[in-house]
């Protein structure tokens, strides 16, 4: 009887707790479509590993991840998937000479978005199997969606990846062209902001980021020139708006340039001046985080040179991406040879970064940063300069190849630009010493522009290059050849 009842006491035990962990699985949230690091050994390091580039149905102007998913989107409308860290890609849209997407963002596993020229809104709600498009009316320049239904977007003619370029480093965010907008019907139509004509917020004219938070709840950060960046909320859907000024007292001075939403929150990277009180002060970044969009509470320190940041992290330096979503930061460590841009994005223990081409490598967890190896001390660092009118994805890298000597130079390359805004028929005519030449024209054969239609001409495009060489090699960082766009 003694071992009947104590193993009915054990059944009815496994059974309470079984039925305890049901309960509290079922309200545990969902794992947000970022990357999260675990501790571990801080030794951890990457760079014996190596970038890996990859085939893609059509260039990549943008990457984010869900889950354990990558998604890219880019020229031809393509929308693309890739479920095993980067190495094939699935075709979830694809029209051949359709128009340019320039960005790819999704609110949760099924909820996904992507837009960019021409006004052109693809929206999917069954995980990306099928795409629904809209029309925005112009080029949508920047976007964040709260559901499926409520969003904010920066809508504008003029819109192209060269003018709000994400810089590598620091936060010297250029403002946006375009006007911001709402909508409450998954981006079938969108509103004007009466509110931003008024006395008080006409005079920030120009518009640095938005988010929303949940169908209530939006912000963007505004520009007064060389004055003032301020926080415009709603708490509303947008019916009323509220302007919240930052932090600009006798000692600090804080400069919000990127805005995201995690995991119920608005967070905040930027510079800040500091220290002021001793007579001038220095620069140093920051990073805070808000319920409402009123109320800021600093996060953790950041690096003083961070920049580059998304919804994952920010780039720290070149084989390094720091996670400030939490109490500490922590780091993945990723390989170092200049290939990490400033559009990048991790799954798992894959990292992928898109430039002039899309390359994918290993992304280790840890718990401290990788220390600089070999002779890369800064990335290879990609620009989107405006070298040429109408191009969406105009990315060079610095050319590490030793000059032997200081030297500057200039090139004009000539080629056509096709129906679907491919380069075609590329030459270049200048003075260029060795293989200089073949490796810009390298480059420039992955641009690609505002997508002029099938009925459009596309006549040949004369663009200058001026090339600048420095012969450092001892100075990893200013050793090479900077391409710079030229004067006509």
């Amino acid at each position: 009887m003694i071992l009947q009842s104590r193993a009915l006491e054990l059944l009815i035990g496994t059974l309470l707790l079984a039925l305890l962990c049901g309960c509290s699985a079922k309200k545990t949230p969902a794992t947000p479509p970022i990357a999260q690091a675990p501790s571990i050994s801080p030794s951890s390091i990457a760079t014996e590993q190596r970038w890996t580039e990859v085939s893609t149905p059509s260039p990549a102007t943008d990457i984010t991840v869900v889950g354990s998913v990558f998604w890219i989107c880019g020229a031809d409308e393509m929308i693309a998937s890739s479920s095993d860290g980067g190495n094939t890609w699935q075709t979830r849209h694809h029209v051949p000479s359709g128009r340019v997407l320039l960005h790819v963002a999704f609110v949760n596993e099924k909820v996904g978005h992507a837009a960019g020229k021409g006004g052109l809104l693809l929206a999917t709600t069954d995980g990306g199997k099928t795409w629904n498009a809209h029309n925005a009316g112009d080029d949508v320049v920047a976007f964040s969606f709260a559901d499926a239904m409520n969003g904010i977007a920066v809508i504008g003619a003029g819109g192209d990846i060269n003018h709000f370029a994400r810089p590598i480093y620091g936060f010297h965010v250029s403002p946006m062209e375009g006007k911001v907008k709402l909508t409450h019907n998954g981006g079938e139509r969108w509103e004007d902001i009466p509110a931003l004509n008024s006395a008080e917020f006409k005079p920030f004219s120009r518009v640095v980021a938005v988010a929303a938070l949940d169908p209530l709840h939006c912000l963007m950060i505004l520009n007064e020139g060389s004055i003032e960046d301020a926080f415009v909320v709603t708490a509303d859907a947008g019916q009323s708006w509220k302007m919240v000024h930052q932090r600009n007292d006798d000692t600090n001075r804080e400069f919000a340039k990127r805005v995201f939403v995690h995991d119920g929150e608005y967070w905040a990277f930027g510079n800040q001046l500091v220290n002021r009180q001793s007579g001038g002060g220095g620069m140093a970044s920051m990073t805070r985080h808000s319920r409402d969009g009123e109320i800021w509470t600093p996060g953790i320190n950041l690096a003083s040179d961070m920049g580059g940041c998304n919804a994952q992290g920010c780039y720290l330096r070149d084989g390094v991406v720091e996670i400030l979503y939490g109490p500490k930061a922590q780091y993945w460590n990723l390989p170092q040879d200049g290939s990490l841009s400033n559009t990048w994005a991790i799954a798992g223990n894959r990292v992928c970064t898109i430039d002039t081409v899309i390359e994918c490598g290993p992304a280790v967890a840890a718990e401290k940063p990788q220390p600089v190896h070999g002779n890369v001390s800064r990335p290879v660092k990609v620009t989107n300069l405006l070298f040429a009118k109408d191009c969406v994805a105009c990315g060079v890298k610095t050319i590490r190849l030793d000059p032997g000597k200081d030297w500057q130079g200039r090139v004009v390359l000539t080629f056509a630009v096709g129906q679907d805004g491919a380069v075609s028929n590329l030459s270049e005519d200048g003075a260029l010493e060795g293989p200089l030449g073949a490796l810009i024209e390298e480059q420039v054969k992955h641009w690609r522009f505002a997508a002029p239609g099938a009925t459009a001409t596309t006549p040949q495009r004369n663009v200058p290059i001026e090339v600048k060489c420095i012969d450092a090699p001892d100075v990893p960082t200013m050793d090479g050849c900077q391409l710079l766009p030229g004067k006509n």
